[in-house]
């Protein structure tokens, strides 16, 4: 049985798609007072998931203390009578120290090791092993996201109890050119979910996506069209939303503002300032888009996902 390591921070990801690859059938958590919240929402995600049949413990350390942090690790695998033979140590997340402490007890117990690259599309796993006491890379892993869902990654980043999703419609232009944005992102193999309500606000999310272990959120917009040299009256109070309640999903979520109207000058600021992808489909029209901007539409959303 091998028991995996993982430094918990504020993003699981990184510590949550390593399960899904190897499928431990422990793993402890280091987390520390700033993290309790993040470690209880991992816990109770993975005790969730049908694929996953892996206990979960957890171990609250100091942060900012190696010799602290190295000692407690160290003291709580010798006292489950484990060794470097059946333990695999994440170095991803938590503080820097903490990576440092478990590279050390890695280190003294000659066990194996790796980092996942997430910042990468690919996502890949990265393992060292030791060799002549030192660490050597000995393979890199195209990590499998197969298992992941939408769920999974609302429930990491809110918990089960702080997110809904709402099936009814509301039967208006503004639904239909979501929902025509939703069929053709399910055409093309996304992972989609619809009004989606988060957090305390209950903010709403008009479509949220994901490719893989890439995500994103997708704020819809129709308005009717202005006379000739006039602009559409959009106000800011949805590029803000975009931009501000969805930090709840982590540093990793893609934002997209997509429009069938043109975006106003007086808003482009803002929008580069937030980083949020706009896409403005002007064909759109009960329930159709040109076969152009379909093609405008997927081949956007594929380079920011894919």
């Amino acid at each position: 049985m091998v028991t995996m390591i993982a430094l918990m921070g504020e993003q699981t990801l990184p510590n949550f798609l390593p399960l899904l690859h190897y499928k431990p059938a422990c793993v402890l958590c280091l987390y520390t007072s700033t993290t309790r919240q993040a470690f209880d929402r991992f816990q109770k995600t993975v005790q969730k998931h049908g694929d996953l049949d892996c206990s979960v413990s957890g171990l609250c350390v100091e942060p900012y203390d190696l010799d602290k942090t190295a000692n407690a690790l160290k003291k709580h695998l010798e006292q489950k009578q484990l060794s470097g033979q059946n333990c695999l140590f994440n170095l991803t997340g938590g503080t820097k120290v903490m990576s440092f402490a478990a590279y050390h007890v890695a280190q003294e117990w000659q066990a194996p090791m790796f980092y996942f690259q997430s910042e990468l599309k690919q996502g890949n796993l990265i393992e060292y092993e030791w060799q002549n006491g030192r660490p050597q890379q000995v393979r890199q892993n195209d990590l499998s996201c197969e298992q992941l869902t939408l769920e999974d990654i609302l429930d990491l980043h809110l918990g089960s109890n702080k997110w809904y999703e709402d099936t009814k419609g509301k039967g208006d232009e503004g639904s239909r050119f979501e929902q025509t944005l939703a069929d053709l992102l399910r055409a093309e193999g996304y992972e989609v979910r619809q009004q989606v309500h988060i957090g305390d606000s209950q903010a709403e999310i008009d479509i949220m996506l994901r490719f893989r272990q890439r995500y994103g959120v997708i704020e819809v917009k129709h308005k009717k069209k202005a006379p000739t040299g006039e602009q559409a009256g959009i106000d800011t109070k949805a590029i803000k939303q975009l931009a501000t309640s969805t930090r709840q999903l982590g540093t990793y979520v893609q934002r997209f503002y997509i429009l069938n109207v043109p975006l106003p000058a007086i808003h482009k600021a803002l929008i580069e300032l937030t980083g949020i992808n706009t896409i403005v489909l002007k064909s759109y029209r009960d329930g159709k888009l040109s076969a152009e901007d379909r093609q405008k539409f997927v081949s956007e959303i594929a380079q920011v996902l894919r």
